[in-house]
Formats: C-alpha cells, sequence, structure tokens
C-alpha cells in the first residue's frame, strides 16, 4: 500500500472522530428536533456462533480495546493500538507483508445526556461523512450492543467501505469509525468481522 493513502486514511479517520466528538458534545447539549433518515431504533441481535461479552474471555485469547466510555473486546488475530484519538483496534493481516484488512478508532468525550442526544450525536455523523465526499451516505436502524443504543451511519468511496457507530451513555459520547479496504475485502466480509466485535460491548461502569 502506497504510503500516502495510509497517511491519508490515518488523517480522514482522526478527523472525522475528532469532529463527531466535538460537535456532537456542543449539539447534544442544545438538542434537536429533527428526526434523521433510518433512525428507527432496532435491537440488533448477534448470530449464536459469534463471540458475545459474555462468551468472548479475554483469558482465552481475546483482549480489550478500552477508553473512559466502555470497552471491546477484539479476537486473538486482532491487535490493539494507541491512536491519537483512542485506542484502534486493527482487523488482521491478509496479504503478504502484514497489509491489514482495516479497523476502528475508538474514541469517547464527556457530554451531557438527554433524550436525544444520540439522534443528534448522529445527525452530525450523517453530515459530516457527507460533506467529506462519502458516497451512498445513510442512517441504518440503530442497533444494541451492551444494553446500550448506538446509531450507524455507512458508506463508500473508491477506496474504503465506512462504518460508523456511536452512542451516548453515563456522560459519554462514545464512537467507534471503522475503515475497511474495498481492494480486501467486500461488504458482506465487513459485516462479518463488525459482528466479531461490535457486541462485546462494555459500557464503563
Amino acid at each position: 500500500m502506497p504510503t500516502s493513502r495510509v497517511q491519508t486514511r490515518h488523517i480522514t479517520t482522526t478527523s472525522a472522530a475528532a469532529a463527531i466528538l466535538l460537535l456532537g458534545v456542543t449539539l447534544s447539549g442544545c438538542g434537536s428536533t429533527d428526526e434523521p433518515n433510518g433512525g428507527s431504533s432496532t435491537s440488533a441481535s448477534s448470530p449464536s456462533s459469534q463471540p458475545s461479552a459474555s462468551s468472548a474471555d479475554p483469558n482465552a485469547g481475546w483482549h480489550p480495546a478500552k477508553d473512559e466510555g466502555g470497552q471491546f473486546l477484539v479476537p486473538p488475530d486482532w491487535d490493539v493500538e494507541q491512536g491519537d484519538t483512542g485506542p484502534q483496534l486493527q482487523a488482521p493481516p491478509q496479504r503478504e507483508g502484514g497489509v491489514r484488512v482495516g479497523g476502528g478508532s475508538l474514541g469517547s468525550s464527556p457530554t451531557l445526556d438527554s433524550a436525544d442526544a444520540i439522534d443528534t450525536a448522529a445527525e452530525v455523523s450523517l453530515k459530516f461523512h457527507k460533506s467529506a465526499g462519502l458516497e451512498n451516505v445513510e442512517r441504518l436502524p440503530d442497533e444494541t450492543f451492551g444494553g446500550v443504543r448506538f446509531y450507524h451511519i455507512r458508506g463508500e468511496d473508491s477506496a474504503d467501505w465506512t462504518d460508523d457507530y456511536g452512542t451516548v451513555t453515563n456522560g459519554q459520547l462514545i464512537t467507534i469509525l471503522w475503515h475497511f479496504h474495498r481492494g480486501m475485502v467486500d461488504r458482506k466480509q465487513t459485516d462479518e468481522l463488525l459482528n466479531q466485535v461490535m457486541p462485546t460491548f462494555e459500557p464503563a461502569s
């Protein structure tokens, strides 16, 4: 992979996470009266074959990606690294030279809890990704992980598949922004990777 592409994706990931966290904090304080597209709340259950927060035991090889808002568990062949905006969840390599298929950037910041805080944060994410030039940007039905409702924004560009999840709980705005390389995985495969990790979320106590 050319160095410039790695740097570009890193800058985009960092900018998106920072913008959503910063603007989400601001807007969640004043609230919103608009219903975003696709903002219906549904509880998503992972397939029985996928690990959950209770079955994915870190002592069995799974390891945590933690920040102030909570944690996710990742499989043994994943890595967790500390990035500029928080933990980076690195999916396993699938090509010679250790090139990875993609990963997620976890971040959180203090905010005010309100009835529409999650929808307000979702609006910020939706607008940001559209303004950043992603195509086919949409808000998918909300999903519930670890008893917490998350919004889910999905988009794409010529290089990457993008999935942006976020929630507000216990006074924290929590986001996890995923990018996967289109030349290495398709949408079905990205969903399989997401379904390994997202259901393991545990909010901070």
